[in-house]
C-alpha cells in the first residue's frame, strides 16, 4: 500500500501502537485523578484544614510569613484574624523582587513558573506557580479531561474512548525573568514535559503548538487537522479558539482541499521558511481525502460538519460556560448533539480550583486539595466574613477568597459563583460574573449574569442567533445610558432595528429590575443597540494575538471599558443607509 496523506510516518501500525499507549497513560492518569477527587470530596473539610496549616508551617519563615506570624497560627478562625485580604496589587512588589531572583519572600520554594495574565487594564500579572500548582493544573486539567471522556464512555457504550490524534487550539509562548524562570500562559507549561509525544497525540507538530515566531496557525493547525479522517477529539483552553478554527475552515474550504489534494502548504500564507520545508517533506498528495472532504463541505454547513468530516470524534473540550454561551450554540451547530462536551474546568492563573466531574456538566466540583478556599457572601453587609466550604448554602451566591499553593494568602479573586449542590463534602460551583464587572451608572448594578440572561432571552424573543456581544456605558450623553453591542450571525434588516432596541430594553429590565427603576426615574437614558459586522470578535481576538496576548488568555469582551475597545468595535458597527 502507497505512503499517502500527512505525516505517512504516522499511518504505520507501530506509530498508531504508540499513540494508543500515549493515550491509555493519559487516561490512566485521568482516571486517577477521578478517583483522587472522588476520595478527597468525602473528606473534604479535613482535607482543608490540612492543607491550611501545611502551607502555613511550610511558608513561616519567609518574609510575608513572619510578618503575619504563620508559625503561631493554629487554626482557621487565627488564620482569618490575622491574615489580611490581599489582591494583585498588595503582593506585586513582592513578586518582583521573586522575578529578580530573591528568596523566601512568599514561599519557600521557589516558583517554577511565572503565570502571565492581563490584569482588567490591560497591565499583565505575573503570578508565581509552585511545582506543585503546576502538578495539580497538570492532573485536572490536561490528564482529567481523558479521565472523563473514558469513564463517559465506558458507562455507555461499554468501551473506552475512541484513539486517535486530536486537534488542539492551544498556542504556547514563553519568555524568561531575569533570574531566568520561565514565564507565560498558566496552559503553556503544561505541554512543554510532553513535546517528544505531541506528534503521536495532536495533528500539529511542536512547531505549531510552541510557535517561535509569526505565521498563519489558523490555517496551519486546520490544513493538518483536516487530513486526518481519524481525528478524534478538539480542545482549547476556552471554547471560542474552537469555534474560530472551525469558521476559517468554513471560509477556507477550497483553499484547505486543494492543498490537501497537492500535498502542499499553501505559498500564500504567512510559514517561516524552514517551518514551511519541514512540513513539506512530511506531507504528501491525498487526492482522496481532499475529494472526501470536499463533497462534505459543498453539501453545506446547515447539518452539522464535524461528525460528517471527522466520524471518529469522541468529545471536545473547552470552557463554554457563563460568558462564553454564545460559544456553546455556534459549537454545536458545527458538532450536533451526539458529540459529548466536556467543560473541562474553573480554574484562573492564581488556582486550578474546580473541575467538570462528569462530561456535560455546566457546574464544578471544588478540588479540596487545590488550595484553601474562603467565600464571602455577596449579599451580606459584612464583606470581612468568611465562609468555610462546610458552611455555604445551595442556592446563595459568593466571592471567592483563595490561599493557593504558591504564595498567595487570602486572594480575592473577584469571581462571583452561585453553590448548586455539593459532592460529598465538597461544594459544587457555578461561575457567575466577576465582581468588579458590574455595570452600574445609576446605582442599579447590572451584573455580567444578568446581562447573559437578557440575551438569552434577546435572542430567543428576536429569532437573531448571536454571535457575541458587549455592554459600554455611554457617559457622553445627558442622561448616561447603555449602548448593547451586538454581532449576528446575518445582518439584521433596517426596519427591525427599533423593534430590537425595544426588545433589548424589556429583557433588561426583567433581568434587573433596579435597572427599569433607575430607567423610569430619568437616572439613565434608553438603551441604545448596535449591530456589528460579521466576525468582528474574531477580528479583535486576532488583532490582540497579533500585539502579543496569548490566544490561552483571551476572553469574550463582555464590557467596553477602554478607549482602544471603544474605537475598535464602534469602528465596526453595521452601516445602514
Amino acid at each position: 500500500m502507497g505512503k499517502k496523506g500527512l505525516f505517512s510516518g504516522l499511518k504505520d501500525r507501530a506509530v498508531e501502537k504508540k499513540r494508543k499507549v500515549y493515550t491509555d497513560a493519559l487516561v490512566e492518569k485521568g482516571l486517577n485523578a477521578v478517583r483522587e477527587i472522588d476520595t478527597n470530596s468525602r473528606q473534604a473539610v479535613i482535607v482543608q484544614y490540612r492543607l491550611l496549616l501545611e502551607l502555613l508551617r511550610e511558608n513561616k519563615d519567609t518574609e510575608y510569613g513572619k510578618k503575619y506570624g504563620f508559625a503561631d497560627i493554629h487554626t482557621i478562625e487565627e488564620f482569618k484574624e490575622r491574615v489580611p485580604f490581599i489582591e494583585y496589587d498588595d503582593v506585586q512588589p513582592y513578586i518582583h523582587r521573586m522575578m529578580a531572583g530573591e528568596k523566601d519572600v512568599l514561599v519557600a520554594k521557589e516558583p517554577r513558573y511565572y503565570a502571565m495574565t492581563t490584569g482588567s487594564i490591560g497591565v499583565p500579572k505575573h503570578i508565581p506557580v509552585s511545582e506543585r500548582e503546576l502538578e495539580k493544573f497538570s492532573k485536572y486539567s490536561v490528564a482529567m479531561a481523558f479521565g472523563v471522556a473514558e469513564q463517559y464512555y465506558r458507562d455507555t457504550t461499554g468501551m473506552g474512548v475512541p484513539v486517535g490524534p486530536g486537534l488542539n487550539a492551544v498556542e504556547i509562548k514563553m519568555t524568561q525573568t531575569k533570574s531566568g524562570v520561565e514565564k507565560g500562559s498558566i496552559s503553556a507549561t503544561l505541554a512543554k514535559p510532553v513535546k517528544d509525544i505531541i506528534p503521536f497525540l495532536l495533528s500539529s507538530p511542536w512547531e505549531i503548538v510552541s510557535p517561535d515566531r509569526n505565521m498563519d496557525l489558523k490555517y496551519l493547525k486546520t490544513r493538518l487537522a483536516l487530513q486526518y479522517r481519524d481525528l478524534a477529539f478538539m480542545d482549547s483552553v476556552f471554547l471560542c479558539g474552537l469555534v474560530d478554527l472551525m469558521d476559517y475552515i468554513r471560509d477556507n474550504y477550497r483553499m484547505l482541499c486543494d492543498d490537501i489534494r497537492d500535498g502542499k502548504i499553501n505559498e500564500d500564507v504567512e510559514v517561516p521558511d524552514e517551518v514551511r520545508e519541514l512540513l513539506s517533506a512530511r506531507i504528501e498528495p491525498d487526492l482522496e481525502r481532499a475529494e472526501e472532504l470536499l463533497r462534505e463541505f459543498e453539501d453545506g454547513f446547515d447539518t452539522p460538519i464535524i461528525p460528517r468530516i471527522w466520524p471518529k470524534m469522541s468529545w471536545i473540550g473547552g470552557i463554554g460556560t457563563g460568558a462564553f454561551f454564545p460559544y456553546v450554540k455556534r459549537m454545536r451547530a458545527y458538532a450536533g448533539k451526539s458529540i459529548p462536551f466536556n467543560n473541562l474546568c474553573y480554574a484562573a492563573s492564581e488556582s486550578f480550583m474546580a473541575v467538570a466531574r462528569h462530561m456535560g456538566d455546566t457546574a464544578y466540583v471544588l478540588i479540596p486539595d487545590g488550595g484553601f478556599y474562603e467565600f464571602i457572601p455577596v449579599m451580606s453587609d459584612d464583606d470581612t466574613r468568611t465562609l468555610n466550604i462546610n458552611e455555604l448554602e445551595v442556592g446563595e451566591v459568593y466571592e471567592v477568597v483563595v490561599t493557593n499553593l504558591s504564595g498567595l494568602f487570602r486572594y480575592k479573586l473577584h469571581d462571583v459563583v452561585e453553590v448548586t449542590g455539593y459532592y460529598n463534602e465538597t461544594p459544587i460551583l457555578k461561575y457567575i460574573y466577576r465582581r468588579n464587572q458590574l455595570i452600574s451608572l445609576a446605582g442599579e448594578k447590572t451584573s455580567e449574569e444578568a446581562v447573559r440572561w437578557a440575551m438569552e432571552v434577546f435572542e430567543r424573543e428576536t429569532k437573531i442567533r448571536i454571535n457575541d456581544y458587549s455592554i459600554y456605558a455611554d457617559r457622553s450623553t445627558s442622561p448616561a445610558h447603555y449602548t448593547m453591542l451586538v454581532e449576528p450571525s446575518r445582518i439584521v434588516p433596517k426596519d427591525r432595528l427599533e423593534y430590537c432596541r425595544d426588545m433589548m430594553e424589556r429583557c433588561f429590565k426583567i433581568a434587573n429590575p433596579t435597572y427599569s427603576d433607575v430607567l423610569h426615574s430619568g437616572a439613565i437614558g434608553k438603551m441604545e443597540v448596535v449591530f456589528l459586522q460579521q466576525e468582528t470578535y474574531r477580528l479583535y481576538r486576532d488583532m490582540m494575538i497579533l500585539k502579543g496576548t496569548s490566544p490561552n488568555q483571551l476572553k469574550p469582551v463582555r464590557v467596553i471599558d477602554t478607549p482602544i475597545k471603544e474605537k475598535f468595535f464602534f469602528e465596526l458597527r453595521e452601516r445602514y443607509e
